[in-house]
């Protein structure tokens, strides 16, 4: 009796351990096909502790750095300055183009304007998005100030286009151009802008 219980315990164990992969999950019976379960995917969203009302924070998972750069900045030098514009030509950017701004990007067009602005009255005036130092901040100007002369016999100004996906570095000054606009950063603070859109962090 006792060697038929001992027998009766080793075809179940054996039964069980049958039914296990290696790590000790259940098997699939024959013919099937396990599923697996998909890894979760976690976004962090940088949100802009001082965007004015109407404007959309600045959304990233991480900050653009030297790294990433991938042109070369002396491409885009125009008279001791470093000029560029977007692809749609309007969004227009300058680097250190005097003593008192370090970077800083303009529109031609802006179908959102930051609240407050004197420009939101004015549509003759252009919405800015700059750093002066360290600090990002908007502003109305009326000028072009961060628009680089003509290139190649062209009456508007702008600079040599950085395409998407392009990222330029000055100086500790990273600008990237993407679709949905053009994002500048100086350490752990910057700007993003576009036509619908604006934002500092």
């Amino acid at each position: 009796m006792r060697a038929f219980l001992t027998a009766a315990a080793a075809v179940l164990l054996v039964g069980a351990l049958a039914g296990c992969e290696p790590d000790g999950t259940p098997a699939s019976a024959p013919g099937t096909t396990p599923v697996t379960q998909p890894a979760q995917v976690t976004t962090t969203v940088a949100t802009a502790p001082n965007s004015a009302p109407g404007t959309t924070p600045a959304q990233a998972t991480t900050l653009p750095n030297r790294d990433d750069v991938n042109v070369d900045a002396r491409d885009f030098m125009e008279q001791g300055h470093y000029y560029f514009q977007s692809p749609s030509k309007n969004i227009m950017c300058g680097i250190y183009v005097d003593n008192l701004h370090t970077v800083g990007c303009q529109l031609r067009k802006a179908t959102v304007i930051p609240a407050g602005l004197d420009c939101a009255n004015n549509p003759a005036h252009e919405v800015a998005a700059e750093i002066r130092g360290a600090t990002p901040q908007f502003s109305c100007l009326n000028q072009g100030v961060f628009v680089g002369p003509p290139l190649d016999g062209s009456t508007q100004g702008g600079g040599k286009v950085l395409e998407y996906g392009q990222t330029i570095g000055v100086r500790g000054v990273i600008c990237e151009s993407m679709t949905s606009g053009v994002r500048c950063t100086v350490g752990d603070h910057g700007f993003v802008i576009a036509a619908d859109a604006q934002s500092l962090f």
